[in-house]
């Protein structure tokens, strides 16, 4: 899988620059005190069930914990250095006393971050006063697998739909049990940012094909779609020169 992007939240819970100055310290190149740095907590991820029928696994959590350790905290996931506002310097999972969707223990994964006071004053009144509250993080995944059965789910183009080798479709149940996609194997997990939240309840997730990991039939239906989705013919044209061009982007070796 490629990279994914989950909507969360600052957390209600605090952080404290007094106790956690020698964690922060850690990440510092000069010495910081409690009046250089202002901190705070936020919910990374969670095993609940998402917009998109998936869920992080509790073992896919306990991993992503020291993969997220001390990783940038942007804005709009923009990777550039002014985009660059906090840094995470504690990481853990916690077990709270609802339930998922799934009538199983919630667990979210934590993270407390800090940023420089100085040159970051109105970031500050704007997390202190909920304007700022809305995060997303980006991390890489092994796989999605059906929670049913545990084969991985495969997208078919034609139809539009992710189902399993076992045909198992996300949403639908089985036996008294909604099929779901876990999110296993975590491979890397990039930043946090800042982000605006769109109107639509759990907005703001994406997720992105990966050619490499696509059959060779896949990729073919791909680039039908693609020359297809374009009306006019001289921009079917073009993009099939493109595509030419860049033919060993989508060959398997």
């Amino acid at each position: 899988m490629d990279r994914i992007d989950k909507l969360k939240a600052i957390s209600a819970i605090p952080a404290d620059s007094e106790a956690d100055i020698a964690l922060i310290n850690q990440y510092s190149v000069k010495e910081l005190t409690p009046q250089d740095v202002f901190c705070f907590s936020i919910i990374l991820c969670d095993n609940e069930v998402d917009r998109d029928t998936e869920r992080f696994t509790n073992e896919s959590l306990d991993k992503l914990a020291p993969l997220f350790l001390g990783k940038s905290v942007l804005f709009d996931h923009r990777w550039s250095a002014e985009k660059q506002v906090a840094r995470l310097y504690r990481t853990f999972v916690e077990q709270l006393s609802e339930k998922t969707a799934m009538g199983e223990p919630k667990k979210v994964l934590r993270g407390s971050a800090y940023m420089l006071r100085e040159g970051n004053a109105e970031l500050i009144k704007a997390i202190e006063g909920g304007i700022k509250k809305e995060v997303s993080v980006g991390c890489q995944m092994g796989s999605c697998t059906c929670s049913i059965c545990g084969e991985k789910f495969s997208y078919n183009w034609q139809t539009g739909k992710e189902l399993c080798e076992n045909n198992h479709l996300k949403g639908d149940t089985y036996d008294g049990k909604m099929c779901v996609g876990d999110l296993v194997d975590p491979k890397d997990a990039y930043e946090v940012s800042f982000v605006a939240v769109p109107a639509q309840r759990g907005a703001g997730v994406t997720k992105e094909a990966k050619i490499d990991t696509m059959t060779p039939e896949e990729k073919l239906e791909m680039i039908k779609q693609l020359q297809m989705s374009l009306a006019d013919d001289d921009e079917r044209k073009e993009r099939a020169r493109i595509l030419a061009e860049n033919k060993k982007f989508t060959e398997v070796k």
